[in-house]
């Protein structure tokens, strides 16, 4: 394996890489990326994800978050281990978090969203039925499809990556499939909130931290951010953070390691 010095890649950058180059050429920039900030925005993606399918997941994500409060708790998640409705500080990513007790508030910087989860193949998802709704134009059994479909595009777009992130540290493309069978994986549909004023929350400053500063678990987090963007990365060799422009829908994936 290629060695480098600690020097060859210490500028921070996140690059965009094109899924359409050679593949030695994919394998040397995210090797290279991993080695500086981890974070690498992927481009040309019709071969592993389809645009279109990208784009109808965040319409439905829109259809769902509109629905009523009443109606989207109706599918509330049980577990970190199934899928479902996550309202409001479902996740508490501060160091005095509540440890994920939905609803309870301790800080303003929790984090200002509400999600749905889509659980892997193994464990339980809550989708709403049509006996749960009142009419909209929310369909369940769209939404539904679109959520599967969804995670197992983006399942097996995150392993063609690790393949190639293998090769870029001189092992087979295959060295990390072992871990991935029965992989504890969830894809989340994020609705973050507008900033709020303090007279609307009883809080002493707006609240307007979409998640507070967390590193994620796992091996490999792929996001797609819509048109607003707000995605920053911090980097801890210079104690600042950057950020990441967003794509046009459908045309980009960022990924960390």
């Amino acid at each position: 394996m290629e060695e480098h010095s600690n020097s060859t890649f210490n500028a921070f950058y996140i690059p965009t890489i094109s899924l359409n180059s050679p593949r030695g050429d994919i394998v040397d920039a995210l090797r290279k990326a991993s080695l500086s900030s981890g974070f690498f925005q992927l481009s040309n993606l019709d071969a592993y994800i389809s645009p279109t399918l990208i784009t109808e997941m965040f319409e439905q994500t829109r259809i769902f978050f509109d629905l009523s409060q009443d109606e989207k708790e109706k599918v509330t998640k049980k577990s970190h281990l199934v899928g479902g409705y996550e309202g409001w500080r479902f996740y508490d990513l501060t160091k005095t978090g509540d440890g994920g007790k939905q609803g309870e508030k301790d800080n303003d910087q929790g984090g200002w969203n509400e999600g749905f989860a889509i659980a892997p193949e193994w464990g339980t998802n809550c989708f709403l039925e049509e006996s749960d709704l009142s009419g909209q134009e929310f369909d369940p059994k769209k939404f539904q499809s679109t959520c599967i479909t969804y995670f197992y595009a983006i399942q097996e777009l995150g392993r063609h990556v690790l393949g190639m992130i293998a090769e870029g540290l001189g092992m087979e493309k295959d060295f990390f499939e072992d871990y991935l069978r029965e992989q504890n994986s969830f894809c989340r549909l994020t609705h973050y909130y507008r900033a709020m004023d303090p007279a609307l929350t009883n809080d002493s400053e707006t609240i307007e931290m979409g998640a507070a500063p967390h590193t994620d678990w796992g091996a490999l987090t792929l996001l797609v951010q819509d048109e607003i963007g707000g995605l920053q990365v911090f980097d801890r060799s210079r104690g600042t953070w950057h950020d990441v422009p967003p794509a046009p829908l459908g045309q980009g994936i960022v990924c960390n390691i």
